[in-house]
Parts: structure tokens; C-alpha cells; sequence
């Protein structure tokens, strides 16, 4: 999220307009740090909920890894949208 906002933002403010895989790339990048993050973390979130039984376990790996997730790629997805968009010039 990070990477794609920054790089994003310094699109918009010299005025180009990425490609659609230079913009929506860096989004998969995110994803795939995401990911990888998740992955690593997983051993200690999941051992730590072992002993738990019920909706608890479902609710922390909702509030843990999913919430995070669709806030990372939402945010991602909106700034490359942002980056590709273009105006068109007015009619006369």
C-alpha cells in the first residue's frame, strides 16, 4: 500500500499516466508483500488461537487477516485507478 501510494502520487503530481500494468503491477506487488507478511506471521496467530474453539477463532483471523487485506488492496486498487485516469478537455 505504501509502495503503490507513493509512487502513485509522484505519477499524478509530474503528470504521467502510467501503462495499465505499471499502474495496476504495483498493486499485485502489494499484494504479494501482503501475502508474504501474512504467511510468516501465520505459525504465531494460528498456534496462539489453537487451544480457542468456536465463532473466536473465525473472528480473529477475520479482524487479523482479512480486514487488513481488503484495506491493502482497496487502497492500492484506488490509487492506480487514480494514476490511470485521465481528463477529458472540455467541448466548446
Amino acid at each position: 500500500m505504501i509502495l503503490s501510494r507513493t509512487i502513485a502520487r509522484s505519477r499524478i503530481a509530474a503528470g504521467k499516466t502510467p501503462s495499465w500494468s505499471g499502474a495496476w503491477g504495483l498493486v499485485a506487488v502489494d499484494a504479494i508483500v501482503f501475502f508474504t507478511l501474512a504467511g510468516l506471521s501465520a505459525p504465531y496467530i494460528v498456534g496462539g488461537l489453537a487451544d480457542s474453539r468456536g465463532a473466536w477463532v473465525y473472528i480473529a483471523l477475520f479482524a487479523v487477516y482479512f480486514i487488513p487485506m481488503q484495506g491493502v488492496l482497496i487502497i492500492s486498487a484506488l490509487w492506480a485507478a487514480k494514476s490511470r485516469w485521465v481528463d477529458d478537455p472540455p467541448r466548446d
